[in-house]
């Protein structure tokens, strides 16, 4: 088996293994619990904090351990309507993750603001800057990374648009993290990330606030993670998810290799498959990341192929999967309604290795011409708008 679809899910590595283990035999106890083993699970949570707050360059207080990013997102999202004057409104770039894109619709009925995205998937500057002189938003949500397409988002520059203007800016970084050098988000309100997008458990995540949201709760209920969060922590999940970070950060090199490996692989199927598309070559993707457009038959039957030879790889994002129509990253970008049912995410993890990049090009190039009728392209190929 040959893994491709880690912008899904990932597998444990091997510090996030060991400290579960580890965890899951020492650390069993409630930490809200007022006796010995109880404050030593205490104190290893609290190390945990200290420890992914220094890895972000913030402060641990500001840190709440969650169950993953569709939590936070959530919370975030329902918190921020709650608190927010009637007349200020939500923006969300038009290629949010569902977990974000939801709440924002239900929570924001009726001012709730779409950013488009350029026919390349990166978000339009010029028309955030026009919504935000409107003076009409009191918040803004836009993604570190896509996770179907790998287009990395201008964060950095909304991020200090929304500081210098005083709107709180929400940011899902959840394909950030175990992928990119900058862990810099000093001017974000809100930070989103997910464990088991970078070798960690499924179930954990974290969400990080900035001093001026000290006062956002998540769930009601008990004291925990200083009353915004009820709820007994998942100690050996947290402390799995932070050794799991630690190691993604700690063999960066593995994952920033996988762009050359990537970039092969885009180049031989360019060459081999008349009319297919590679969505986001021309800008910032993330190194793992390749989303192409075939240029005929369902994605499914790709999929299922390459499967029964070894390789999984996927449609396009997990969370989408069973809905109809087609994903708002698709609509956003003005896939044709046909395009987007030949669309196939591959995702690879730091230990991916040339070779395996190669054998799935192969494998590819095997099926494009086991699917074709006769041998030839012909009247097969479409023009794709991407």
């Amino acid at each position: 088996m040959t893994y491709f679809d880690y912008n899904s899910t990932t597998p444990l590595n091997r510090a996030a293994k060991d400290a579960l283990f580890d965890a899951v035999h020492g650390q069993w106890a409630n930490p809200s619990s007022p006796y010995k083993v109880s404050a030593r699970a205490r104190l290893a949570l609290e190390k945990a904090r200290e420890n992914l707050a220094a890895r972000l360059h913030g402060k641990g207080t500001g840190i709440v351990f969650t169950s993953g990013a569709t939590e936070a997102n959530n919370s975030v999202i329902r918190y921020l309507a709650e608190i927010l004057p009637r007349e200020k409104g939500l923006a969300i770039s038009a290629i949010e993750h569902p977990s974000v894109m939801e709440p924002a619709h239900h929570f924001f009925k009726g001012r709730l603001e779409l950013l488009p995205v350029s026919q390349e998937g990166v978000l339009d500057l010029n028309h955030f800057r026009a919504v935000m002189a409107t003076g009409r938003l009191g918040a803004v949500s836009v993604m570190a990374a896509n996770n179907e397409t790998g287009i990395i988002q201008p964060w950095h520059r909304v991020a200090g648009l929304c500081r210098e203007g005083g709107v709180a800016y929400h940011c899902d970084a959840s394909q950030w993290f175990g992928k990119s050098l900058d862990y810099r988000f000093e001017n974000c309100d809100f930070l989103v990330g997910c464990s088991h997008k970078f070798g960690g458990p499924k179930g954990v995540g974290f969400l990080v606030l900035s001093e001026n949201w000290y006062g956002f709760r998540a769930l009601f209920g008990g004291p925990q993670e200083g009353g915004r969060r009820g709820g007994t922590e998942n100690i050996p999940g947290i402390l799995s998810m932070v050794s799991a970070l630690g190691w993604a950060d700690r063999h960066r090199e593995g994952i920033l290799a996988q762009k050359d490996h990537r970039d092969v692989f885009e180049e031989r199927l360019l060459k081999g498959i008349p009319g297919m598309k590679c969505v986001g070559k021309s800008v910032p993707r993330l190194p793992n990341t390749s989303f192409i457009v075939l240029p005929n038959y369902e994605n499914l039957r790709w999929v299922t192929k390459l499967d029964v030879r070894g390789f999984q790889v996927s449609t396009g994002s997990a969370c989408a999967t069973g809905k109809t129509g087609r994903s708002p990253t698709l609509r956003a970008m003005n896939f044709a309604r046909g395009a987007s049912r030949r669309t196939i995410r591959v995702s690879s993890g730091p230990q991916t290795d040339r070779e395996s990049w190669a054998d799935l090009a192969e494998a590819f190039l095997e099926i494009w011409q086991s699917l074709k009728p006769d041998g030839s392209c012909d009247g097969l190929t479409e023009v794709i708008s991407v």
